[in-house]
């Protein structure tokens, strides 16, 4: 029987983590005082003061952002990795894990002294090493790390000898996921059926610097000029994007440019058989429209639903009927966090489009919204029909098998 799987989880700790990164992480009425909050929260005798007093006020909400902080300032991935593990201790000792790594150096122009990717992958590795058949990193990648042959080669040599299992983009930290500068990567990934993971909500983690950084030009270069039907909507859009101060003077807003799944469709076109996952489906907020307001569509600058546009591309047929792109998955991350999105998971599951929906929690964000174990069960218990042991045993275990590494065998 395949083995059940959270196919996206994070363990890099704050160390990694750039210095203006936590102002992300808190409350918008924080914005202002988050480097005083990050150097108050940082020590354990006032995480434990504030947790005393909102204790007894009640205040669940901010000793849910404790946790968050606290989880992720323990001192090694590791003990992060230890702490997830531990929540699935009613589902057996045989789970396993894929956590995504992130390249968090260019995020913006500001100095940091966070440690850097290569840090961040090789502590990645050593924890890997301690629990070689539970832990299943992928590779953080981004083109401005490394382009091109040199880029294939660094992520090439970690796969090869199966100390990493796949690759995670995070466009909306400055870059497009049809940079020619992937070409290679792609071409590869495709041929080894290696899982590529892109974070693919309108929030979460986004250059915090000059939008004229990360977006020169309206016409960006692409790795596939034949698409052009929809590189002319791309560029569409950025025009729309430029043209608002709303977006073009607000990163938060305006890193959404980088992260619309359209932006996938130019990969697609000439890589038509890669492994390709979006996260979050879209996020609970995309699910659910009705629920929450979306700045960019009541703005007119981005009218597309990204939980529809996701399907669209998930459920297209070439011209004999069959799936045009039958290696594009979706997964259910911090989107389970929300009640609501069950009932809509549930009919998902009944349709064709259910054996490449995927499990996985997004751990650790997503303490700030319920303990990993409260989420588990959340899932388990509102999931009808099996549809927990189909996202989280077979299909993960369809998404991860690639001609380098095989689920189905134990590690030794």
């Amino acid at each position: 029987m395949p083995r059940i799987t959270n196919i996206h989880s994070h363990i890099f700790t704050g160390r990694c983590a750039p210095d203006y990164f936590f102002r992300m992480a808190l409350p918008s009425w924080a914005d202002r005082w988050a480097d005083e909050i990050k150097a108050f929260l940082e020590k354990r005798w006032m995480r434990r003061l504030i947790k005393f007093f909102a204790s007894r006020r009640g205040n669940s909400q901010l000793l849910r952002y404790l946790q968050f902080i606290e989880v992720g300032t323990q001192s090694t991935q590791e003990e992060v990795f230890t702490s997830m593990q531990r929540a699935y201790a009613a589902l057996g000792a045989d789970t396993r894990f894929v956590a995504l790594t992130l390249n968090m150096d260019h995020m913006d122009t500001q100095p940091s002294g966070h440690a850097r990717i290569d840090d961040q992958l090789a502590e990645a590795e050593r924890v890997r090493s301690h629990f070689p058949d539970a832990l299943f990193p992928f590779l953080g990648v981004d083109p401005r790390h490394k382009q091109g042959a040199d880029l294939l080669g660094w992520a090439r040599e970690k796969i090869d000898r199966r100390a990493f299992f796949g690759i995670k983009l995070y466009p909306s930290i400055g870059f497009f996921p049809f940079d020619p500068a992937l070409d290679q990567l792609y071409d590869w990934a495709e041929q080894e059926q290696v899982p590529v993971m892109t974070h693919c909500t309108r929030s979460g983690t986004y250059y915090t610097g000059s939008m004229s950084n990360v977006l020169p030009n309206m016409r960006p270069p692409t790795l596939n000029p034949a698409a052009a039907k929809q590189m002319d909507s791309i560029y569409k859009r950025i025009g729309r994007f430029r043209e608002s101060d709303f977006t073009w003077k607000d990163s938060k807003y305006g890193c959404n440019i980088f992260l619309h799944p359209e932006n996938y469709e130019p990969v697609l076109h000439k890589y038509p058989d890669l492994k390709l996952c979006f996260a979050h489906f879209g996020g609970d907020d995309e699910m659910l429209p009705a629920k929450f307001k979306q700045p960019l569509r009541e703005k007119g600058i981005d009218a597309t639903n990204w939980h529809d546009e996701i399907k669209r591309i998930m459920g297209l047929l070439d011209d004999s009927g069959r799936p045009m792109y039958e290696n594009v998955y979706a997964d259910i991350s911090y989107t389970l966090s929300n009640k609501d999105v069950y009932p809509l998971l549930n009919t998902l599951m009944r349709t064709p489009l259910a054996g490449r929906i995927l499990f996985g929690t997004d751990f650790f964000m997503t303490v700030r919204e319920k303990s990993e174990a409260e989420l588990l069960q959340q899932c388990t218990t509102n999931l009808e029909n099996g549809h927990f042991q189909r996202m989280a045993a077979a299909n993960t275990t369809d998404y991860l098998r690639s001609r380098i590494y095989d689920p189905e065998v134990p590690f030794a």
